[in-house]
């Protein structure tokens, strides 16, 4: 499987795609990618409590209403990674290729042993 973009578009105004060099398209909301962000303050948020057993909650509150989320511009870190500004001034994840992948939610990508 690989883990770098051939093509990075936005595919609507909610939706982002990436076109893996494999050929692979994988298509994410954007208030998905919000929610998923993976820097350390949003891990934090996700994260409960419960008789002293960690659990993690699949979502973080949001400055703007879900389907208003999309990011100002997408930076490219290096050749391993992008980092989105949101337009809820929300800019410190860095999602690697690799983590966007691992987000991939279609069907080939969510069925356990499969490859694409």
């Amino acid at each position: 499987m690989s883990n770098k973009p051939a093509r990075i578009t936005e595919f609507s105004d909610k939706v982002l795609s990436i076109v893996w060099d494999d050929g692979h398209e994988s298509l994410y909301i954007y208030e998905d990618l919000r929610q998923a962000c993976p820097c350390a303050t949003c891990r934090q948020e996700r994260k409960t409590s419960k008789n002293g057993r960690l659990r993690f909650k699949k979502t973080i509150p949001l400055r703007t209403k879900p389907d208003g989320i999309k990011p100002m511009s997408v930076e490219s870190i290096g050749q391993y990674a992008l980092k989105f500004h949101w337009n809820d001034k929300h800019d410190t994840g860095i999602y690697s290729f690799e983590f966007l992948r691992d987000l991939c939610s279609c069907e080939a990508c969510s069925v356990p042993g499969e490859e694409v």
